[in-house]
């Protein structure tokens, strides 16, 4: 991969929070991930600006994600203004969050020193605005990055994914939930006959989520841990119906981008992955339910399903139940 730096860093991934405080009052749409991806950027440009441009013209691998700004509300209350597309008030008194994935190591450090500039420069200075949301400007009040502080922030690398999917013992069925916090969709589209179009799945069936999981995998990890998982493999176990939903709380959900509404779903999806396992060997060290259980973490930092870069597909694994 051609980038303007080099990598000598151990492949990692990055989910990172940041409190923001406005500078004054005013409103934003309820769901903003299309701004706050335009403001991470103009961010990014200032910082360096070759990487910006890289990112968001040269690349189509998708190598972070953005959330909608986060409110201070009850999640009922969020939903319901999404689906309204209602414009909510701004208190300089309150904080709000944006989560901010980064995919690719270099981005961290580059992030990191990027932030400490910035810092110095507010010295003995007023304080400036850090990231511009839409017309609204905002402060920065803290950075969070530990898995103690959130239940959305922290690192991992894909070694260490490998290596606790590798050690896992599974029983048949083995349960696996995962919990979509944000709008969640799939753009489908039928390659063999297109005579339809292409449609929004609003329903997490298995086809749908892990076979793009995998091709996550083989674009983002390494290239000595990249055949860990194996996409035909993958399809094959759900054609199978190796992996079958078990019960779900999910309901349909739809937020307003700037120009055109989204339909999607929100809530909780339990799968069971059914056994028995096949061996394994020297080219195929995980099993195709130690692979699942790998791509259910990985997808705490990619997200899942359409715009995840524009505050969409936010999800995570929950506890093993």
């Amino acid at each position: 991969m051609d980038t303007p730096f080099s990598s000598t860093s151990p492949a990692k991934l990055y989910a990172i929070m940041l409190k923001l405080r406005p500078i004054e009052r005013g409103t934003l749409m309820a769901f903003s991930g299309e701004l706050v991806h335009a403001a991470w950027l103009d961010w990014l440009r200032a910082a360096a600006p070759d990487v910006a441009a890289w990112l968001h013209e040269g690349n189509k691998r998708r190598l972070f994600t953005c959330s909608a700004l986060q409110f201070p509300l009850p999640v009922p209350r969020m939903q319901q203004a999404e689906r309204e597309n209602v414009h909510l008030p701004l208190d300089p008194e309150k904080t709000y969050t944006v989560r901010i994935t980064l995919l690719l190591s270099e981005l961290f450090p580059l992030f990191y020193n990027s932030l400490m500039h910035f810092s110095m420069a507010e010295l003995g200075t007023k304080r400036q605005p850090f990231m511009k949301i839409g017309k609204q400007s905002f402060l920065l009040e803290e950075v969070i990055s530990d898995a103690e502080s959130s239940d959305w922030t922290g690192f991992t690398s894909f070694a260490t994914l490998v290596e606790t999917a590798r050690q896992m013992k599974l029983g048949n069925p083995e349960p696996l939930v995962l919990h979509f916090d944000s709008l969640t969709t799939f753009n489908r589209i039928n390659l063999k006959n297109r005579t339809y179009g292409n449609h929004y799945a609003r329903v997490p069936w298995p086809v749908y989520v892990f076979p793009g999981l995998a091709r996550r995998w083989q674009e983002l990890a390494p290239p000595e841990l990249a055949g860990m998982v194996q996409k035909e493999r993958i399809e094959r176990y759900i054609e199978d119906e190796g992996v079958v939903i078990e019960d779900y709380d999910l309901k349909t959900h739809g937020v307003h981008f700037v120009n055109f509404p989204q339909r999607g779903f929100v809530g909780t999806c339990k799968y069971h992955l059914r056994g028995p396992d096949e061996a394994t060997t020297p080219d195929a060290p995980l099993t195709v339910r130690q692979q699942l259980f790998l791509l259910s973490q990985l997808a705490f930092y990619t997200g899942i399903g359409y715009k995840p870069t524009m505050g969409m597909g936010r999800v995570r694994l929950c506890r093993r139940v």
